[in-house]
């Protein structure tokens, strides 16, 4: 079981330009260390001269216990690999550099989080929906599977319900 980062919950205000409410997300160590991770993951996407998916590697073997890092660091880009080839309109995400990264979420940021928590805590029609929201409606089968295989290799879920090729 990988070793996880101490318990340091914090809380994320959601920022949507087009929605006044502020939403609170409260973040565990590990969920701030995917979400992360993520981010340097969604750079890599974006703009793959980048590399960034190199740092997001590193980050991961530095935050997680071996083997777990690049386990879990592959699980995440599978995740996110996914979502982008299912949305029809780029993601909106900080990057790790921005230094609102400590304190704000984009509405996608959000949705992955909810997500990954909802899927950590079985709570599966939950997760859909934010996978649902995340892939704009499109097929979110296969990411929904692959954040489950992330619990899985997290000891967060011990039997697998989904499959999806």
């Amino acid at each position: 079981m990988p070793m996880r980062p101490k318990r340091s919950d914090i809380k994320i205000i959601a920022l949507d330009p087009s929605n006044s409410d502020r939403q609170e997300l409260v973040l565990d160590g590990f969920e701030t260390s995917v979400l992360n991770i993520a981010r340097k993951l969604f750079e890599s996407f974006e703009e793959p001269e980048s590399q960034c998916w190199m740092s997001a590697f590193m980050e991961a073997e530095r935050v997680f216990k071996a083997p777990f890092g690049a386990t879990i660091a592959h699980a995440i880009t599978i995740i996110i690999s996914d979502i982008w080839h299912v949305r029809s309109r780029n993601l909106t995400y900080l990057r790790a550099s921005d230094p609102m990264t400590v304190s704000s979420l984009t509405p996608e940021e959000r949705y992955f989080m909810q997500m990954l928590q909802d899927m950590r805590r079985q709570n599966y029609a939950q997760a859909r929906m934010f996978a649902m929201l995340l892939c704009e409606g499109g097929d979110s089968d296969v990411t929904l599977a692959a954040v489950e295989r992330l619990c899985i290799i997290t000891g967060d879920i011990k039997t697998p319900k989904l499959n999806a090729t």
